[in-house]
């Protein structure tokens, strides 16, 4: 830009009078013209830079990832529904009245509690009854066996006299187990269902009274489609979530794997048992179960969106200690939704560009943003830092950690 005084026209130059007035502004002109050149018409300095806000780059933007080992767990998300150990609709062996109800709706019960009394005092004169019999046919067995000692009887009403003793001890236990049937026990530990029956209920051997079902530990029954047969293996791990509650998973063992496969579904039917002593757990509930396919003790891991392909193969773009890109060959292992295993060309402690990867050339100096490129430090997880010991889990909800 060029800059420079305006003399006004229409000046008189005849008139010597006129001009110098003229020649005085002139020279104050010529004195001022240097100021005004460096005020307007320069280049700002470094001053007026900083003031601009204009600041200059250290090298590309981008964001970088350490790499950290540590364990890696493959699993498969399947899906099943939780199932009681044991489970029984408890019924009565005799036909009778509900006499007394032992035990509270909904809670804890053990084996050979008293659930239901029925109404027992035909059961008890029968066991009476029997009772008397019995004393009868041991007396009379026993007079016979010292007339036989004594030559007086004969062997014959010996023999006949054990076997009527015999005959009545029969009676009385049956007698016996008829009054123990009125009195309706507990199956197995666990826990009490809604009441079926109420007392003074005229009750039959098909009459449903109450249900009982072990909650301790429950099985989880999944169905395995035949294209992931070869998964199934007794003492596999596997993990289930429900939607009562978000975020946890509970741990269980595969225990039983069918002998075949179904021929309408095409699936193979497994169970495994998982522990509910706090019964948090219900019969019934439906379950997403990740079933451990692979598990590796150190594995290394790098985001997804690290990887760059082109024609000559995968590679990764390396920081070096020096802050400047270099491309690494790399080979992969398992890959997962969001995270990759990496089997060659990383070790621990390599910091990789996780975004931005386009960006950048072989030798270029890289400048890493936010707070996330701080030194990793135990326990501490953020959005850069790759914790391979989390659950590494191929499912549609993405990769731990």
């Amino acid at each position: 830009m060029h800059c420079a005084p305006r003399v006004a026209s229409g000046a008189r130059h005849e008139n010597g009078s006129a001009l110098r007035p003229l020649a005085h502004l002139s020279a104050w002109v010529s004195l001022l013209t240097p100021f005004f050149f460096a005020a307007g018409c320069g280049d700002p300095g470094p001053e007026d830079a900083a003031a601009a806000g204009h600041k200059p780059s250290a090298g590309v933007v981008v964001e970088v990832a350490v790499v950290e080992p540590g364990p890696l767990t493959l699993e498969v998300s399947l899906t099943g529904q939780l199932e009681a150990e044991y489970a029984v609709v408890v019924r009565p062996e005799l036909e009778g009245v509900i006499r007394s109800i032992e035990f509270d709706e909904g809670k804890p019960v053990e084996q050979g509690d008293v659930l239901f009394r029925l109404r027992d005092e035909e059961q008890i004169a029968r066991l009476h009854e029997a009772q008397a019999a019995e004393r009868l046919a041991l007396d009379v067995f026993e007079r016979t066996r010292r007339l036989t000692s004594q030559n007086i009887s004969s062997m014959a009403r010996r023999t006949e006299a054990a076997a009527a003793l015999d005959e009545v001890r029969a009676k009385l236990e049956l007698a016996q187990i008829d009054l123990d049937r009125t009195r309706i026990r507990a199956p197995f530990d666990g826990v009490a269902g809604s009441l079926m029956v109420g007392p003074g209920e005229w009750v039959k051997p098909e009459t449903g009274l109450v249900s009982i079902e072990a909650v301790e530990k429950l099985q989880i029954v999944i169905a395995i489609p035949e294209s992931g047969i070869a998964l199934a293996r007794i003492g596999g791990k596997i993990h289930l979530r429900v939607v009562s509650y978000p975020g946890e998973r509970f741990a269980g063992e595969v225990f039983f794997i069918s002998p075949s496969v179904d021929r309408a579904t095409r699936r193979l039917i497994i169970k495994a048992w998982v522990s509910n002593e706090d019964h948090r757990l219900k019969p019934g509930m439906f379950a997403n179960v990740d079933v451990v396919v692979f598990e590796k003790g150190s594995a290394l891991t790098v985001p997804e969106a690290a990887l760059v392909y082109d024609r000559h193969g995968i590679y990764v773009w390396r920081v070096d200690p020096d802050g400047r890109a270099e491309k690494v060959p790399v080979e992969m292992g398992i890959r997962q939704r969001g995270r990759v295993e990496i089997l060659v060309g990383l070790e621990a402690q390599d910091r990789v560009i996780s975004a931005g990867v386009n960006k950048v050339r072989a030798g270029d100096l890289v400048e890493a943003i936010g707070p996330d490129v701080r030194e990793p430090s135990p326990g501490v997880e953020d959005g850069t830092v790759i914790r391979a010991s989390g659950q590494a889990r191929g499912r549609a909800d993405g990769v731990e950690g």
